[in-house]
C-alpha cells in the first residue's frame, strides 16, 4: 500500500507503537473535499492535543506524524451530537476525495506521554497488553493478547502457551503490577472462566 502524502511533518519523529496509544480509526472518506469519517476509541476524545496524529497504516509497526487541518464532531442527522465518537477529519494538504481514499484502514495514534498518570490500582489498557496474567493464587494463566469492548463491560482475552484463549470480564481484573517485567495482571475469576471451550462461543 502506497503511503499517503498528506502533510507529514519532518520536525516530528515517527514513533514505534510502544510509545503511542490508539485514539481512533478511519472508517471511510466523507464527501468530495478530502474529509474522512473517523471513530474515536478514547473515553474523552478532546482531552489530548490533536494538532497532529501519528498515522499507522495496515502492516506498519510505527506511526508517522501528519498535521490536522480540521477535526470536528460528525453531525448525525439533525442533531449536533456525535454518536459512537464519530468525527470528521481532514489532514492538511488534502483537498479532494481521491486523496482521502488513500487513508482507508489507517489508525490514528497519539504519544503516550499525553496520558496523565493514574493513581492507585487504575491503569490504562495499553499498559496491560502483553502482560503476564496470574490468578488469585498466583498461578500463571497466560498473556493478555487483546481487550474486546462489550455492551456491559470489556473482555480481557488471555492466551496461554498452548494457544488456548480465555475471555475474562473486566470486573474480575484486579490490578496491574507495573514493576514486574513483563507487567503482571492479577485476575480473580471463577475457575469455569478458565475453560477454553467457553471462549470458543465468545460472550
Amino acid at each position: 500500500m502506497a503511503e499517503p502524502k498528506g502533510s507529514q511533518d519532518s520536525s516530528l519523529k515517527p514513533l514505534p507503537l510502544s510509545e503511542l496509544f490508539l485514539w481512533g480509526r478511519v472508517r471511510r472518506p466523507h464527501g468530495l473535499k478530502g474529509d474522512l469519517l473517523v471513530e474515536s476509541f478514547a473515553e474523552n476524545p478532546t482531552a489530548y492535543d490533536r494538532r497532529y496524529f501519528w498515522v499507522v497504516l495496515p502492516g506498519s509497526e510505527e506511526g508517522r506524524p501528519y498535521r490536522v487541518a480540521t477535526l470536528r464532531p460528525y453531525a448525525w442527522g439533525s442533531t449536533s451530537k456525535s454518536p459512537n465518537h464519530l468525527w470528521r477529519l481532514r489532514f492538511a494538504g488534502e483537498t479532494h476525495r481521491t486523496q482521502a481514499e488513500r487513508w482507508q484502514g489507517a489508525e490514528l495514534w497519539l504519544p503516550r506521554r499525553y496520558l496523565p498518570p493514574l493513581e492507585g490500582d487504575h491503569f490504562y489498557y495499553i499498559e496491560a497488553l502483553g502482560a503476564q496474567v496470574v490468578d488469585s493464587q498466583g498461578n500463571f494463566r497466560g498473556y493478555l493478547r487483546a481487550i474486546q469492548p462489550g455492551p456491559a463491560y470489556d473482555f480481557f482475552i488471555v492466551e496461554n502457551e498452548a494457544k488456548a484463549s480465555f475471555w475474562i470480564p473486566a470486573p474480575f481484573v484486579r490490578r496491574l503490577r507495573r514493576e514486574s517485567t513483563p507487567p503482571c495482571l492479577e485476575v480473580e475469576a471463577p475457575e469455569d472462566l478458565w475453560d477454553p471451550t467457553l471462549a470458543q462461543g465468545r460472550p
